[in-house]
């Protein structure tokens, strides 16, 4: 009987309401509040030192990490519904791609919010550890498998939504496979796609909330 009320609380679509909120507010939050000093065309080192000396950087990474982990987080949920294969690719793909992404999130956020915060109390020659941190060959590699991971997770997960959320599954899964290219784009371009992603969350939630309410109105009444 438990497995039974257990099985059905996993079909409901209202489970990945919350995931996909979360996904959305903290990836736009992460792209909206990161300082872009490193990333401006002719950036000086001092502009890049205030950057990652800025307790914003420190709160924009988390935001991202946080992201991620809620994205994983909806591909976990909607293992149970929709197309059984798909929803298995979404999931395994989804929480082996954040568990090799955040190591790397790790080091660029905390370790060169500690280079810049020497650099900005007067030690600019700490600046040549950026190099080094951001493009060590092990953590480089399985940030960007971990990535492209993500990207094979948002459109299995979007596929096998596609019976519970209908055409409002593909946004979020579209994007969700370009996150590995938006890292090469402009700070504004990148800001936009943190909305864009946000709205594709929204019109998940929204689906899934719908959904479930039809869900329960074509159960028989006990």
């Amino acid at each position: 009987m438990l497995d039974h009320l257990v099985s059905h609380r996993d079909l409901d679509p209202r489970r990945l309401v919350a995931p996909a909120i979360g996904a959305g507010v903290f990836m736009a939050a992460y792209l909206l509040t990161r300082p872009y000093g490193d990333k401006t065309v002719g950036a000086t080192p001092a502009e890049t030192a205030a950057a990652f000396a800025s307790p914003w950087w420190v709160a924009a990474h988390v935001f991202g990490m946080l992201a991620l982990a809620s994205f994983a987080r909806l591909a976990l949920r909607a293992s149970p519904m929709g197309r059984r294969t798909a929803a298995a690719v979404g999931r395994t793909t989804g929480l082996v791609g954040v568990v090799i992404v955040l190591p790397y999130f790790g080091a660029e956020t905390f370790a060169l919010h500690a280079v810049g915060q020497r650099a900005v109390a007067g030690d600019p020659g700490v600046l040549e550890l950026v190099t080094p941190i951001r493009e060590q060959p092990v953590a480089m590699a399985m940030f960007g498998l971990g990535l492209v991971l993500l990207g094979v997770s948002g459109i299995a997960v979007a596929r096998a939504l596609i019976p519970v959320l209908g055409r409002a599954a593909w946004p979020l899964g579209v994007l969700m496979a370009l996150l590995l290219p938006q890292f090469f784009l402009p700070p504004t371009a990148r800001m936009l796609f943190g909305l864009a992603v946000l709205a594709a969350a929204m019109v998940v939630a929204r689906a899934a909330w719908s959904a479930s309410g039809a869900r329960r109105d074509h159960q028989p009444a006990a």
